[in-house]
């Protein structure tokens, strides 16, 4: 049977996923309300869909593998769930591999200690709360109906257009200073490296923790930009003083350093971006020869 991926969600991270599995010869379905430039896939290897009853129960007809990167909802919980149940449980039989990407908020606040998979959930946020919640419903569902699901709990994410070397040229003007408040980040190709070694040494119902090496306040981050670039760092705001927003404010109340050992324990992850530097080093690299 052709290897054949349906993607439920289709955006950043999605993206480099599929440029990772094209090359495994893998045919990629996803599903997105806007459909990305079609020039930098192999035209004849993935299919935009729109998130249609019809169209997607035609192709898990036909699917070894799938995808989740749709976030939860206050009011229907999941939405591949809540609308696609029955057609995954057809469809289970011939489904090889699940991966759900979830998010470390699930752990909430630990005061800025170590967690890892095994973690309990502390002060949980509204987020962390709709992810944790998906979660369970996806392990439910996927024990009742044998489907051989892997859930990610992805750290915050970076890469090409999405970094802080971006926001700082777009007009970034200040940088919140909490110095203990150490957070977790993933470059994108880390993640795609992650969910194929997962795909290619499947473990079903294993939860991993996608993060670097080295988690850091937001304002190392924007400094070492600002060094990249040849800038003056924005001014740091202390957190007591800043107006945020309330979805800033919970990120900013909880924090934790992210664990990434089982990846490279049981996956033989290796990452390409083992820290920030590394990460936005690579970005400037590739900026300064866009000018060139």
């Amino acid at each position: 049977m052709q290897k054949k991926m349906l993607i439920f969600g289709f955006g950043y991270s999605a993206t480099f996923i599929a440029k990772k599995l094209l090359n495994s010869d893998f045919l990629i379905v996803g599903t997105t309300r806007h459909h990305p430039n079609q020039e930098q896939f192999s035209a004849s290897s993935i299919q935009y869909i729109d998130f249609d009853k019809i169209s997607v129960e035609e192709h898990l007809s036909t699917t070894t593998h799938v995808l989740i990167s749709t976030p939860p909802s206050s009011s229907e919980g999941d939405p591949v769930l809540a609308s696609f149940s029955d057609a995954l449980k057809k469809s289970a039989p011939h489904i090889q591999w699940v991966g759900y990407l979830s998010s470390t908020g699930v752990y909430g606040d630990h005061q800025g200690n170590w967690v890892d998979e095994t973690a309990a959930s502390m002060k949980l946020g509204t987020q962390g709360k709709l992810r944790l919640h998906a979660e369970q419903a996806w392990t439910c569902f996927a024990r009742d109906h044998h489907l051989p699901l892997h859930i990610f709990r992805l750290a915050g994410i970076y890469g090409p257009q999405r970094n802080a070397l971006e926001q700082l040229k777009a007009g970034k003007n200040q940088t919140i200073y909490k110095p203990e408040h150490y957070f977790s980040r993933i470059h994108v190709e880390d993640i795609a490296n992650v969910i194929h070694a997962s795909i290619l040494k499947p473990n079903p119902f294993s939860i991993y923790n996608v993060a670097d090496n080295e988690p850091a306040p937001s304002y190392k981050i924007d400094e070492f930009a600002a060094q990249l670039l040849n800038r003056i760092p924005p001014p740091r705001v202390p957190f007591e003083q800043a107006n945020l927003s309330p979805m800033a404010q919970e990120f900013y109340s909880h924090h934790r350093r992210v664990s990434n050992l089982k990846i490279k324990q049981e996956l033989g992850v290796t990452l390409n971006y083992p820290s920030y530097r590394n990460g936005l080093m690579n970005e400037y690299l590739h900026l300064t020869k866009q000018s060139t």
